[in-house]
């Protein structure tokens, strides 16, 4: 079986990636948070005009987020494209030739829905590019940490876990945050379902702190760093929730009302849409790690099996050769 080499350069590009498309969310966010979304009514142009050659930077607001999160798209894209170039040029393994590839494809397939929901004026397409837009950051983050290496390093010396070790939790979890992302996007586009994305906040938390207790349990860092993370981002998420709920409905009792358009109202919504983003992409970078593990303990056994002589026996159920 070839194992897997690292290779610098596919490693700093994916991770340039990853990088350069947390601006393009955050300005994303900001545009949906502001209601910047149809500041053109045209797409690709910009107001008639070439994108690249449309003049914006003294532009007012809606027209000025709006161009720069296009132009900013435009940027992921071309890194995309680098990122397939490298990898068909040094990467042998073919799924991870493939996950650029469909890292690419989805990045396109995103810009038409964010065009498509221009030129439609529809709140659903713009939902639907926002949800997706996280799952193509996963999808790029996921493939930063599968370049990097110690996810290859790992493949030396796997820790060793117990048969299905979280492997329930590895796929619940993930789908669980998503439902919630999915109820956060019905209330940020369409202004309903704020009670059930509330409720459903504590939910989610209960089964990452389940998740971080197993992991801590485990004793394996590679497990355990990670769901301190998603436990630390999924508190925070919800402290953010609360803000966002506070700048946007007021708290009489501490005499505090709020303003519609504030500045805390934009940046509580946006930091809250990020975070939750974040969110989302830990639990799942968590979960292929659980799954990465198990698959290398698998393959360790499958090849003690295959070094065995023809004298040699395994251990039975009690242990005694």
């Amino acid at each position: 079986m070839n194992k897997q080499q690292y290779h610098p350069w596919l490693f700093k590009i994916a991770l340039a990636t990853t990088i350069a498309t947390l601006p393009l969310m955050i300005v994303g966010g900001h545009v949906t948070t502001e209601g910047y979304g149809m500041a053109f009514p045209d797409w690709p142009t910009s107001d008639g005009e070439n994108m690249l050659t449309y003049s914006w930077l003294h532009e007012a607001s809606d027209k000025f987020y709006e161009h720069g999160h296009r132009l900013l798209g435009m940027l992921v894209g071309f890194l995309s494209i680098a990122l397939v170039i490298i990898a068909f040029k040094v990467e042998e393994k073919k799924w991870i030739r493939n996950t650029c590839l469909l890292v690419l494809a989805c990045v396109i397939v995103q810009g038409v829905l964010g065009g498509t929901r221009v030129t439609e004026n529809s709140k659903a397409l713009a939902m639907a590019h926002g949800i997706f837009g996280a799952c193509v950051f996963t999808l790029m983050a996921f493939l930063t940490m599968v370049t990097g290496k110690r996810w290859i390093e790992i493949s030396n010396d796997p820790p060793q876990l117990t048969p299905g070790y979280g492997r329930r939790l590895a796929i619940t979890v993930p789908l669980v945050v998503l439902f919630q992302y999915f109820l956060g996007g019905c209330l940020r586009h369409f202004n309903v379902g704020l009670h059930p994305h509330m409720s459903f906040a504590f939910v989610a938390l209960i089964f990452v702190i389940i998740e971080f207790r197993s992991a801590r349990k485990s004793g394996i860092k590679w497990l355990k760093r990670p769901a301190m993370g998603m436990l630390h981002i999924g508190i925070f998420q919800i402290l953010l929730g609360f803000a966002a709920w506070i700048t946007k409905f007021g708290l009489p009792a501490a005499g505090f009302v709020a303003t519609a358009g504030s500045w805390e109202q934009s940046l509580s919504r946006t930091a809250h849409l990020i975070t939750g983003i974040l969110f989302l992409m830990t639990t799942i970078l968590y979960s292929a790690r659980v799954f990465r593990l198990h698959q290398l303990n698998k393959n360790n056994v499958i090849d003690a099996g295959q070094n065995l002589s023809p004298t040699d026996t395994l251990p039975n159920a009690e242990g005694n050769a």
